[in-house]
Order: structure tokens, then C-alpha cells, then sequence
């Protein structure tokens, strides 16, 4: 006998004529569906989480609304016609993600871009574009450059140099890495603007490579990221896993992160949208709670160290933080903080501690711990680095680059990022979305709404790179 429980009512796509419906959230035995109904073409479902528990404990992290100092759409005529942001969306920017070109050296079959409607953006623009980011938000604490494949612009130095010149504290570039691997002048170029390399890193297999990037990138991974650790360059990880294809390598992609210098690992469960839409019939979906599962079999995980990060929807974010006790020796920060000053810490912030407040309940559980009535079942290590935290952070004062640069060598961070496609479409979740697409005429365009909504096409063709010396 099937058992089914409604969780919540929603508004999503049909998956045949795109139209919006109502759709419901749906517990179906040991798994949670989103049930829709069409007019013209009936009843669909599509997978949401396939474990129950994950699924209804997820729904307790629901912080209030913050909305950014100022929108770009004045008015709403309706989600997603309004999208950038309107009045109605409930949370400000935390991460801008800024598509600089189209160009790229790939043609990657899990790609969920449509490279042909991403023109090259001028350093006038770009620059726009963090005006309008600093009049909403005030400040930009992170900021992603993407494309494409970033590193093919023929001015990225120009826009590093504007993203400092305007105040950003952290510059990263999301990249393939192959312009990075035989170019020594780009890394130097990401060496003296302390931009961090966000690598597509899709573990160890041929097999994987082949499937998801269409070529064996296996070797030339291994060696760049050598290169980066000699150099001194920062770099974090980014892992498309799909179900049946690299989420048997998830486990070993943790391991591995934690013994290499990277400063984050983010997992995005295949999406199919893009050049990816046609991988979809071939490969089951993966969801948060399988990640979650999968990288908890690491001896550096526990499952219960991840939650969804509160400021976004529960089924968009999971993360978890880890205390760096000494080289090679974690633990979870959510233990460290306890909970409910852990939520707080990272509610609304790229980074924990990167504010006075952030910082402050950093200080005020790391004094407690120290205390004599604390200490007594503490482990000693985590106290003496604790002891030089609490130093460090009184003897520098509040600054928020050396707040995350004393993050970058205290914690790692592992994320998990399941974005939607045409199937798995909520409009409820797409009003929560923190992570946007700025956009030159200064609307801010959730990731989502973007990657389904406003891209055209499946197209795909290479565009060399431009000559550049070295």
C-alpha cells in the first residue's frame, strides 16, 4: 500500500508545455516527491529527497526573510516575469555569481549552460554591475566570476583589478583549470589578486571525465592542483556528481579534500538544464540526502555535521564547517559552537566571522570553552589552537579580509548546491534564492530562474581562445 503525506503546496512547471501549475509536496513511502497536476496533460512527479528523515528535519531551518537595502525591479507582474529582484523575493544576495563570457575550450555534456546567449562583458560593465551589488547589499563579501570558462576572457585581469579596486574581499573564478595548467602568467595573475581557483573536480575515474566532460581529465587534475599547492595559489573544489556515473567516487573526493590544501569542497548533484538536458533520460537524479549519505562514509565526516543553510531554502543548501585542530585534524564546527550559535554564525553570510557579530559569537563560545567549567572535557589540542585563535583575533582587531583570511587557515567547508531544472522547478524555493546572476542592467536574476527561465537553446559551439603570451 502506498503511504503519502502532503507537506506543503507549491507552484511548479509541467514538464511537457512549461505552463505553471500547482504542484504539491508529497511524502510517497520511504521518499519525498513534488506531485503536479496540468490541465492539458495531467499528473507528473519528480524526485525531491530519497530519505523522509533528511527531508522533515531540513524543514526546522527556516530563518525569517532578509531582504537586500534596495530592489531592482520596482514592481512585480508575477514569478518568474518580475525575477531580479522584485519586491516579493524573501532573501537579499549572499553569493553573485558574474558570467563574464561564453567562451569556452569545452564542450561538456553535463554543462548547464547555454553558452551561445553569454556575450563577452566589458570591464565598464562589470564594473555596473558591483555598484548595483553595493547599493543592495552595501558590501560584497564574496564574489564569483564565471562564464563559460572565465580564464578565456581576454581581460580577466581587468575585472580582478575592478573587483578590488570596488572593495570585494574575496574574488573566486569558477574554472576548468586547462588554461591554468599551461599558462604559469594566469596563475601569477591569480597569485597577486588572492583570487581563489574554484576547480571543476569530478574525482579519479577516466570513466567520469568521459562521461560528464567528454575527455580524461584525470591526470591533468592531479597535476594542477600540485601546481597550485607549489605556487601558493588558493583553490577550492567543485564536484558535479551524477547518479550511476561518479557518486561512488563522493567518499573518496572528501578524503581527498581534506588531506589536500583546498579551502572548500562544493558538491552539485547533476542538474539538467542546458547542454545537460540531454544527459537526463540516461541518468537518475541524485539528491542532497544522497550526497550527505555518501560523504559521511568519510572517517572526516559524521552525516549529522551538514544542515541546510538557513538564509536560502532547505532544498537548495546543505553545508557543514570544520575546525582545523592541527594538520590533519578536523572537527565539525556545529559541534564546536553548539547549534544554535553555529546557525546563527552562518545564517545570511558567505563565511562565518566575516561581521563583528558573526566574529563576536565566534569569541564568546571559543571564551567559553576555554573556561576551567568547559575545558575539563575538552581535548587539549583543540584548546591550545583555540588559545592562539582567541590571540590573533584580539591582537589584529576587526578587519573583514584578515577575518576570512584567519578563517581560509582555521576551517574547511564542504557545500552541497542542488539547483533545479524544468522538472524539478519550485517557485516556492526560487523566492528564497540567495545565489544570483547580476545582470548589466542592474536586475539581480536568481541562479535558477536564469538557468531555466531565461536561456535559449542547446547549441553548443567551441570558441577558441585568444592569444595570450606565456
Amino acid at each position: 500500500m502506498t503511504k503519502k503525506q502532503v507537506y506543503s503546496h507549491t507552484e511548479a512547471l509541467c514538464p511537457k508545455c512549461r505552463r505553471r501549475v500547482q504542484a504539491r509536496i508529497i511524502r510517497v513511502n520511504d521518499r519525498v516527491e513534488m506531485e503536479k497536476f496540468c490541465p492539458d496533460h495531467g499528473f507528473s512527479s519528480v524526485l525531491i529527497s530519497t530519505d523522509v528523515d533528511w527531508y522533515e528535519q531540513s524543514r526546522q531551518y527556516v530563518k525569517p526573510k532578509q531582504k537586500p537595502l534596495e530592489v531592482s525591479v520596482r514592481d512585480y507582474h508575477g514569478c518568474p516575469d518580475s525575477c531580479g529582484m522584485c519586491p516579493e523575493h524573501q532573501q537579499h544576495t549572499c553569493l553573485p555569481v558574474v558570467e563574464i563570457t561564453g567562451r569556452c575550450n569545452m564542450n561538456c555534456p553535463i554543462c548547464l549552460k547555454n553558452r551561445s546567449v553569454i556575450s563577452d562583458m566589458s570591464t565598464a560593465d562589470f564594473g555596473l554591475i558591483l555598484e548595483t551589488l553595493l547599493r543592495t547589499e552595501g558590501k560584497i563579501d564574496v564574489l564569483n566570476i564565471s562564464g563559460g570558462e572565465p580564464t578565456m576572457h581576454p581581460d580577466l585581469a581587468g575585472f580582478l583589478e575592478c573587483a578590488a579596486t570596488k572593495g570585494v574581499i574575496q574574488t573566486t573564478v569558477s574554472t576548468n583549470g586547462r588554461e591554468l595548467f599551461r599558462r604559469k602568467p594566469l596563475r601569477d595573475l591569480f597569485k597577486k589578486f588572492d583570487t581563489i581557483v574554484a576547480l571543476q573536480f569530478d574525482g579519479f575515474r577516466r570513466e567520469s571525465y568521459q562521461a560528464l566532460r567528454g575527455m580524461d581529465l584525470t591526470g591533468e587534475k592531479r597535476s594542477l592542483i600540485e601546481i597550485l599547492e607549489s605556487e601558493g595559489i588558493k583553490y577550492s573544489l567543485v564536484s558535479t556528481v551524477a547518479n550511476g556515473i561518479n557518486d561512488g567516487e563522493i567518499t573518496g573526493i572528501v578524503d581527498f579534500f581534506f588531506r589536500s590544501k583546498a579551502l572548500s569542497l562544493m558538491f552539485q548533484p547533476a542538474t539538467f538544464t542546458g547542454s545537460a538536458a540531454a544527459l537526463k533520460p540516461a541518468t537518475a537524479a541524485l539528491t542532497i540526502a544522497d550526497v550527505v549519505r555518501e560523504a559521511g562514509r568519510s572517517s572526516f565526516v559524521h552525516p549529522g555535521d551538514f544542515n541546510p543553510l538557513p538564509c536560502s531554502h532547505y532544498s537548495c543548501f546543505a553545508l557543514s564547517y570544520y575546525f582545523a585542530v592541527e594538520p590533519g585534524t578536523y572537527t565539525s564546527l556545529k559541534e564546536l559552537l553548539g547549534e544554535e550559535r553555529y546557525l546563527e554564525a552562518i545564517a545570511n553570510r558567505t563565511l562565518p566571522g566575516l561581521d563583528r557579530e558573526g566574529l563576536g559569537l565566534f569569541k564568546e563560545r571559543l571564551y567559553e570553552m576555554w573556561s576551567a567549567a568547559d575545558s575539563a572535557g575538552t581535548n587539549e589540542k583543540i584548546l591550545k589552537r583555540i588559545k592562539s585563535l582567541l590571540s590573533l583575533m584580539n591582537d589584529t582587531g576587526f578587519d573583514s579580509r584578515k577575518a576570512m583570511n584567519l578563517g581560509f587557515e582555521s576551517m574547511k567547508s564542504i557545500f552541497i548546491h542542488h539547483f533545479m531544472d524544468l522538472e524539478t522547478m519550485d517557485l516556492g524555493r526560487l523566492i528564497r534564492c540567495c545565489n544570483v546572476y547580476p545582470q548589466k542592467d542592474g536586475r539581480l536574476i536568481p541562479m535558477c530562474a536564469q538557468n531555466v527561465f531565461f536561456q535559449e537553446g542547446n547549441e553548443y559551439d567551441e570558441i577558441p581562445a585568444p592569444h595570450v603570451p606565456g
